[in-house]
This record gives structure tokens, C-alpha cells and sequence, in this order.
């Protein structure tokens, strides 16, 4: 018995040793899983915190390439993003870059970009790695990365027409529809404020589209906008949009007239800028424009480039001897145009564009628009018209239509013109907009007050030594010089302007004779009156200016714009039965078919294509510059 009882005491001792040895492994066990853990979530977090590095060096990248754009786009919207890669290898961009939080440092990444350059724009590949604690080249010796992660980013630049030819009427400042008799058919907008002032305007609307292409002489419309989200692609889209908001238009007509059709506070709308046309210039002497007047050849591709060849152009077609234009034109110096004109075509002009009578296509679409706003009304009338007439008129300055040496003409529109209302001063603040000082909540000392304007101040960017060095600097610019289209430089040609006068800015400078203009100017040059008119009431074209539009006009029609005007401020007084914008379908799908590459071009918003991570460190061996 004494046996078993000590057997049985033994084990006991053992049954509990055996326990304490089991909980001991399992403490032991659950400390190291814990510690396994611990370190895999620290592990994880650190790969995040890599990405998130990453991802900055992405973002700095895509900032400078932006910049970069902004800086040269005067000359060329491309030109920067060319010098940068001009020697078609990759750039070391940021190697051992810090990432801050405050005083403490978040990390390190590295960042090198590849440019790709095609006939249709640029692509810029972007690879960026971040590093814990620091990138390799700023580790001590025998210390090793921590964690890294790696992306690699491909965007795409390109250029096309600016967005606002998406509208029939479109204004870089406050746009106006005081008036009833106001008809815009199709869409309308500005970068400020729009405003109907309690008026029954009409503004009909046009849906845009992303593309137009043309397939076996058909033209196919696609990437329909849904701007008034109701899930339909019906053709009531379109409408008004609007940098402020949409102000008064409870009275207003047409799709423009419905809430879900009125596009507030929306995304700046950037003007093409004609500050430097030497770009356009050699365009048009590669692809050969020309203008001709009775079979006679007065423009050959660019006017004023020639020793003692006029660089103001006086033209005037009759319908038997139209003005007749195939292609880009340019024009150094003043334009007058007017009465018949035919073809393809567009006139850059380094001054101003005069229009003293009305402008008539000899071919002009069967319509000025499509039966309905729906696609297949659309398509149809743009298949029937691709090969009407279509002309552009473009000014560096201002374009002035009608008689502006008339009294009556000068009293109306400089009323207009030194309004308040609608300043032309670059005084404008960040926003770039004038009578916004209060900010959008329209509450002076708020955080959204425009500070910058009415201040006197000319606030803009200034190019830099770096800039130099890396090639962001065209010719005729320094180091120190205010970098064009930047800041409250609103018409982007690196001087700041004062307001628009009738004296300063739209009176002639030169006698109107053969000896200061070339065209088909008479032997014995020209009174303006004598081929002017306040009754100028048929437009046909584009036209566009960062200046001032100025048109005062008096007639018992109908005062019609057949084509889209896009200006900074417009100067238009009316005393006609109604104004009516016609907006040309043709300028849809971002100018493209028989009117390509006649529209002045803006940098394009870029697009991402791809943005992949990847398994292996692309920047580990970078060589600290």
C-alpha cells in the first residue's frame, strides 16, 4: 500500500512538473507569436509608411512637371517637359529627398522620370521609392534600408484646344446676359461669376462630347457628358458653367434655365495664350497657309516676316472676290476684316482684329445648327457640313467690331468698358478674377478673402537660377523676369496691364494707306467710316481674345454670332431685335476632323495611364548629385 501510495504521490509531482513545463512552453510560445506578431504589424506599418513615401516623391514629381508647363507655355504649353528630356535619357529627380512631419522626419525617397515624346504629346514615366529610415545613399556604413516600397506612375501630356470652345459664348472674367432678347444656342459660360440679373435670357444648352472622329466620311461622336446627371443621354445636357456661381437666373430659358443645367464653381478654364506666335508661325510656313483675294495672293503664311512686307493686313472680299484662307495665318501686326470669305482656315494676329461690317461665309452650313441636341441630329448635321466654310479669328489684343470712330459707338461701349463691374486691370488677386475680394462666401476678414487683390501689387511668379539649369527659361526670358501667365498675369504676357481704354488700346496708331498696311488696301487707302458700319450684325467664326471683345451694334435684324466667341471681357452693347449666339457643332470633340489644329492650343489636363507597384527597387544605385 505504502507502495502505491508513493507511486501515486510520484506521480502527482511529475503530472505537475509536466504541467508547469507545458505552460511554461506555452507562455513561452504565446511571447514569441506576440513577438512575431508584433514585429509583422511593425513590419506592415512600415511598409505603408514606405508607400506613403512613395507616393509623395510621385507627387513632387508631378508638381515640377506641371510647373514646368506653366513656366514655358507662353511659348509652347510642351516646351518645358521637351527641354527637360531633350537628351532622351532619364533624370535623376530627387535622390535622399526628406519628408518632413514638422521637426521630425518621416523618411526618405528617390525619384527619377523618363520622357517618351510622340507626334500627339509626351509621356513621362515616374519612378519613385521610398525609404525607412533613410534612402541608401544617405545611410551610415553597414547600415541597411529598414523597408522600401517602389511605384512606378505613367501620365501623359498633351495639348488641345482650350475647354472653353465647349461654349457658344464664354468670358475669362464675369460673363453678362442682361437681356431678355439674349439667346445663346448652346452652352455658356466664365471663369467668374455668371450673371442674368434677373433677365430672361436663353441659353438652349449642347452636350459635349470627349471625341469626334470621322469614319468613311461620317462623323461618330463619343464620351457623352452626363452634366446634369439624370442618367440620360437625351441631348438635355449642357447648359451654363460657371468658375462662381450662376447669379439671377430664375428667370432664365432653355436647359440653361434648370438648376441641374446651371454648373457652379467649377474648375478654372485656362485661356490659350498668344503672347509669343512663333510656334504659329512656323506652322503655318510648314503646312503652307494663304489667303487670296480675286485670284491674287496677299498673305503667304505669315505677314511682317519679310523685309519691308506690312505686318498690318487690310482685308476685304466682296461675294464675287471672296477673302479666300486655307490654313493657319499669321499676322504680326493689326487686322481688318470684313464681308465675304471662304475655306478652312485662321488668322493669328499680334494686334488687334478690326471688324468694321459684318462677316459672311460664302459656303456656310445648311443650318446654323442641328435640327435637335441629340447625338444622331448631331452626327447628321456634322457629316453634311464637315467641308463648309469654317474661319478663325484670333487676336493677341482685342477685336473690335463696328464702327468704333461713331460717337454713339464710343459713348456705349467705353460706358461699358470703365464700369467697375467689368474690370480689365491685372489687379485681379489669386483668383484672377475681379470683384472678388470678398471671397466666395462674400464676407470681408473670412479665410476666403482674395487678400492679393486691388492691393497694387503685381503678384507673379519670377524665374529662377534652377529654372535656368533645367532649361525652363525660352528665349527672350532671364533669370528675375516675371514668368508669363503666371499669378495676376491674366493675359499671360509677363507685364502687367492697366484697364482697356478706347484711346490706349483700340484707336488706330498708324494711318489706314498702302504704305502701313498690305492686304488689298485701296491705292488711296481708306476713311474707316467709309467701310464701317454700327449695323455689323452677321458674324461668322471664332473668335476669340484674352483682351477685350468690343461690339456695339444698332439694327433693325437680329444680331447673330455663328460660331463661339471667347474673350476676357466683353464689351457688347445691343440695339436689335435679339443677340444670338449659334454655337458650331464642329468645334465638338475637342476640335478634331477637317478642323484640326487650326484652334489655338493649352496644356491639356494630364492623364494618369498607369500607376503600378512594383516588386523591385529601380533607384537603389542612384548616384547622389
Amino acid at each position: 500500500m505504502m507502495r502505491t501510495k508513493i507511486s501515486e504521490r510520484g506521480t502527482a509531482l511529475v503530472s505537475v512538473a509536466s504541467i508547469s513545463v507545458l505552460l511554461s512552453g506555452l507562455v513561452f510560445a504565446t511571447t514569441a507569436f506576440s513577438v512575431i506578431d508584433l514585429t509583422q504589424s511593425r513590419n506592415a506599418l512600415d511598409r505603408v509608411t514606405a508607400r506613403y513615401l512613395a507616393q509623395a516623391g510621385v507627387e513632387d514629381a508631378l508638381c515640377f512637371l506641371k510647373s514646368a508647363v506653366k513656366k514655358t507655355s507662353f511659348h509652347d504649353p510642351l516646351l518645358g517637359l521637351h527641354n527637360i528630356f531633350k537628351s532622351g535619357g532619364t533624370v535623376n529627380f530627387k535622390v535622399g529627398r526628406a519628408l518632413m512631419d514638422g521637426a521630425r522626419k518621416m523618411g526618405e525617397y528617390n525619384v527619377t522620370m523618363t520622357g517618351s515624346e510622340d507626334s500627339g504629346g509626351m509621356n513621362v514615366t515616374i519612378r519613385s521609392t521610398g525609404y525607412l529610415p533613410a534612402a541608401p545613399q544617405n545611410l551610415p556604413a553597414g547600415e541597411r534600408v529598414k523597408s522600401w516600397e517602389a511605384l512606378e506612375v505613367v501620365v501623359r501630356f498633351e495639348t488641345g484646344p482650350s475647354r472653353a470652345f465647349q461654349n457658344g459664348y464664354f468670358t475669362n472674367n464675369w460673363g453678362w446676359f442682361y437681356g431678355s432678347t439674349i439667346i445663346c444656342n448652346g452652352n455658356a459660360g466664365s471663369n467668374g461669376q455668371f450673371d442674368a440679373a434677373g433677365y430672361a435670357p436663353t441659353v438652349t444648352g449642347q452636350p459635349i462630347y470627349d471625341s469626334l472622329d470621322w469614319v468613311g466620311g461620317k462623323a461618330v461622336l463619343s464620351g457623352y457628358h452626363d452634366d446634369n446627371g439624370d442618367g440620360l443621354q437625351d441631348g438635355r445636357d449642357g447648359g451654363i458653367f460657371s468658375g462662381w456661381d450662376v447669379a439671377n437666373a430664375q428667370n432664365m430659358n432653355g436647359e440653361g434655365g434648370k438648376r441641374s443645367n446651371q454648373h457652379d464653381f467649377q474648375e478654372y478654364v485656362d485661356m490659350p495664350n498668344l503672347t509669343d506666335l512663333s510656334g504659329y508661325e512656323a506652322k503655318a510656313v510648314a503646312e503652307g497657309g494663304r489667303i487670296d483675294i480675286g485670284g491674287t495672293r496677299v498673305v503667304d503664311a505669315v505677314a511682317g516676316d519679310d523685309p519691308g512686307e506690312k505686318e498690318n493686313v487690310y482685308l476685304r472680299g466682296t461675294r464675287e472676290n471672296p477673302i479666300r484662307i486655307h490654313g493657319k495665318v499669321i499676322i504680326r501686326g493689326n487686322v481688318i476684316i470684313s464681308g465675304w470669305i471662304t475655306g478652312r482656315g485662321a488668322i493669328y494676329a499680334g494686334g488687334n482684329i478690326y471688324v468694321p461690317d459684318s462677316i459672311r461665309y460664302v459656303n456656310p452650313p445648311t443650318s446654323p445648327r442641328p435640327a435637335g441636341n441629340k447625338q444622331a441630329d448631331t452626327e447628321a448635321w456634322l457629316t453634311a457640313n464637315w467641308n463648309k466654310d469654317f474661319v478663325g479669328l484670333f487676336a493677341r489684343e482685342n477685336i473690335v467690331v463696328g464702327n468704333h470712330e461713331n460717337e454713339t459707338w464710343r459713348a456705349e461701349v467705353n460706358q461699358w468698358m470703365t464700369s467697375s463691374m467689368n474690370r480689365s486691370d491685372e489687379d485681379a488677386g489669386q483668383d484672377r478674377i475681379p470683384n472678388t475680394k470678398a471671397g466666395m462666401d462674400g464676407k470681408t476678414g473670412t479665410a476666403d478673402d482674395d487678400v492679393l487683390e486691388g492691393d497694387g501689387v503685381f503678384t507673379v511668379e519670377y524665374y529662377t537660377a534652377q529654372d535656368q539649369a533645367l532649361g525652363l527659361i525660352p528665349d527672350g526670358k532671364s533669370v528675375g523676369d516675371p514668368v508669363p501667365g503666371s499669378g495676376e498675369d491674366i493675359d499671360g504676357d509677363g507685364v502687367r496691364d492697366s484697364s482697356t481704354t478706347l484711346a490706349g488700346d483700340i484707336d488706330f496708331k498708324a494711318p489706314l494707306d498702302p504704305e502701313h498696311w498690305g492686304g488689298n488696301m485701296p491705292a488711296g487707302g481708306i476713311t474707316y467710316g467709309s467701310v464701317a458700319s454700327i449695323s455689323a450684325d452677321h458674324l461668322d467664326g471664332i473668335f476669340y481674345t484674352n483682351h477685350s471683345f468690343c461690339w456695339y451694334v444698332s439694327s433693325g435684324r437680329d444680331a447673330v454670332l455663328n460660331g463661339s466667341l471667347v474673350c476676357r471681357n466683353e464689351d457688347i452693347i445691343y440695339e436689335t431685335p435679339h443677340l444670338v449666339f449659334n454655337y458650331d457643332c464642329r468645334l465638338l470633340g475637342g476640335g478634331a476632323g477637317p478642323i484640326k489644329g487650326l484652334l489655338p492650343l493649352v496644356a491639356k489636363p494630364l492623364r494618369v495611364l498607369r500607376w503600378e507597384i512594383l516588386s523591385r527597387d529601380p533607384n537603389r544605385y542612384l548616384a547622389t548629385p
